[in-house]
């Protein structure tokens, strides 16, 4: 064994047995270092610049982290493989799936590879050496392959294993929604659905019609603006497109208290005298009839588009 071996084999070890051709030169080596190895039959090609330690242990993982390194940047495990890891009851090890940017050609022999537009608002976590989506990415992810109760078990023993809380799903809800987004609606469905066996903040249900509103396509209304007529200050409101005067008010259940309502409708007539249309919706209306608050603030944006 050389020096060069020396120094890399910590590397195999904490990396599944595998090494990149940067590792290499790293170590003071070279390609031609590698590919005498490889000729040699100590190491074997993994995948691109990756070789795998002739004789060592193959385990499942080193299948899933190789095109991982091949590709670098932020390519992750995701979606059955990233529940596999992260040891999500009912997902087993089966073919190795990761998501990588929407650039270039990525495909890989028994891999299967996802293109994302989105990796850079997830987080990236490491799994017995692996780099993988973080739990609610992987939520929202197997949301497209599976059904609505197997979902709601999974986020069910993430919340007791501490790994997520209603709160973290709902922003990665809102952070990912877009209009034909896999996975967004069904975990909308599974978060709506249950999410009352604990109170719901005012701030959750703001996200909650953000994520519905992207996923719709509408376009993205501004959270909490300040609505002036001249300099005088007229009301803060939950969402708004300012361009087009329009208010989207949402009322949780602090609403339902009568002091609060009062001076709710003060306000409403308020900012209708400033010449804003008030769009308001209650939770319970989100949660029973999603497409109706949909088609309200798409008419008032139209009807704003055509008065303008």
């Amino acid at each position: 064994m050389t020096a060069l071996d020396d120094r890399l084999l910590p590397v195999f070890a904490r990396q599944h047995w595998l090494v990149t051709l940067s590792d290499v030169r790293a170590a003071g080596g070279s390609a031609a270092s590698a590919s005498n190895r490889v000729r040699a039959g100590t190491w074997s090609q993994a995948d691109v610049s990756v070789y795998q330690l002739t004789g060592a242990p193959a385990s499942w993982e080193g299948r899933v982290l190789a095109p991982l390194l091949a590709i670098g940047g932020p390519a992750l495990a995701s979606h059955l493989t990233a529940a596999a890891l992260h040891g999500v009851p009912g997902f087993g090890r089966g073919t190795p799936e990761i998501s990588v940017p929407r650039v270039g050609d990525r495909r890989r022999d028994g891999v299967i590879v996802h293109t994302s537009t989105d990796l850079d608002r997830c987080e990236r976590v490491v799994v017995d050496g692996v780099p993988v989506t973080d739990v609610a990415r992987t939520l929202l992810d197997i949301g497209r392959l599976v059904g609505d109760r197997r979902l709601l078990r999974a986020i069910e023993w993430a919340r007791r294993e501490g790994k997520v809380d209603w709160p973290t799903l709902i922003s990665t809800l809102a952070r990912h929604a877009r209009r034909g987004r896999p996975g967004i609606r069904r975990l909308r469905r599974v978060i709506v659905a249950n999410v009352e066996r604990d109170e719901i903040t005012d701030s959750d249900f703001e996200l909650l019609v953000l994520a519905l509103i992207a996923e719709a396509g509408l376009p993205t209304p501004v959270l909490h603006h300040r609505v002036l007529d001249g300099e005088r200050f007229v009301a803060e409101v939950d969402l708004a497109y300012p361009a087009l005067q329009i208010a989207i008010e949402l009322d949780g259940r602090v609403h339902l208290d009568a002091e609060v309502h009062e001076r709710d409708l003060a306000r409403q007539n308020d900012l209708v005298l400033a010449g804003w249309t008030v769009l308001r919706f209650s939770y319970e209306r989100y949660r029973r009839r999603p497409e109706q608050v949909v088609a309200e603030i798409r008419a008032a944006i139209s009807a704003a588009r055509l008065a303008a």
